[in-house]
């Protein structure tokens, strides 16, 4: 009998020790899941060139293959990313989901700039040079995960002849920027889609998306670089005006009737390029 309450008092003993064993690798566990759990989750990351629309480089597991485009001294390449969270697709909206870029970390600096745009960034030729870059995914705008580093190579910048603007040009979207979405596209010599009605004594707000024939986005700064918006030559006059803000126009609707307008690519104040005509509608 006495052997017996021994090894219950034994095991009573021991119980609080298993439970403590127990509970420590619990936390542990927890605390690896909390420091892991989401760059676990990231299952791909790929880096999109904007101007060929194709993957140009891909994480996997815990480096990269392909590498960035050069980019020219002076010039840009426009980056998109396609990820998935636990095979989900993410959507880079801009906002609750973003795509960022920096410096690796001790990488040279002066060599690049950098400029956010949500669901893409550009990544600016400085001074010619190679140095190391970081791809974030941007959640509420912190930093949830966050590759690992990247060359990317600036080469001598060979700029642009003022006087081959007009062939340059390559893409010539305009977006309604009411809805945010392209409503008209020159192609060529061209257009796909139209331009939204107008009412009597209220206006459209048009912007535009410009691609140079290196595919890359010509930034319309509204100061160097801005849209325009005329009649096109012989098309009925007092039908519409216009109020031009740099990045955007105006189209105003004056009285009832069509007419038709050019869409043109200011160069410090000069037309480098402009569209065909386009029809332009106002309603009553």
């Amino acid at each position: 009998m006495k052997k017996y309450l021994w090894i219950a008092v034994i095991m009573l003993l021991a119980l609080p020790a298993l439970a403590g064993c127990e509970g420590d690798a619990q936390t542990a566990d927890d605390h690896y899941d909390q420091d892991h759990s989401h760059h676990e989750e990231i299952t791909i990351f790929e880096v999109i060139d904007r101007s060929e629309d194709e993957v140009t480089a891909y994480v996997h597991v815990d480096h990269w293959h392909g590498s960035l485009p050069e980019v020219e001294e002076g010039d840009n390449i426009s980056l998109g990313a396609y990820i998935e969270e636990d095979d989900e697709k993410v959507e880079l909206d801009g906002d609750h989901h973003a795509l960022g870029v920096d410096l690796a970390p001790g990488a040279e600096e002066g060599i690049v700039s950098f400029d956010l745009h949500g669901d893409h960034v550009h990544i600016i030729g400085e001074k010619e040079g190679t140095t190391e870059v970081v791809f974030q995914f941007l959640h509420d705008g912190e930093v949830d995960y966050e590759t690992p580093p990247i060359e990317v190579t600036v080469g001598h910048g060979h700029g642009h002849d003022d006087d081959h603007v007009h062939e340059e040009v390559t893409v010539f979207d305009i977006i309604d920027r009411s809805a945010d979405e392209v409503t008209a596209d020159y192609h060529v010599d061209h257009w796909h889609g139209s331009l939204p009605v107008v009412k009597v004594g209220d206006n459209i707000s048009l912007g535009a998306y410009l691609e140079d024939d290196h595919g890359h986005e010509i930034e319309l700064d509204g100061d160097h670089h801005a849209l325009g918006v005329a009649l096109a030559p012989g098309a009925e006059e007092g039908i519409v005006s216009f109020d031009l803000h740099g990045d955007h126009v105006h189209i105003i609707g004056e009285q009832e009737g069509t007419t038709e307008v050019v869409f043109q690519f200011l160069h410090d104040g000069a037309v480098e390029f402009e569209t065909e005509r386009i029809k332009v509608e106002v309603e009553g």
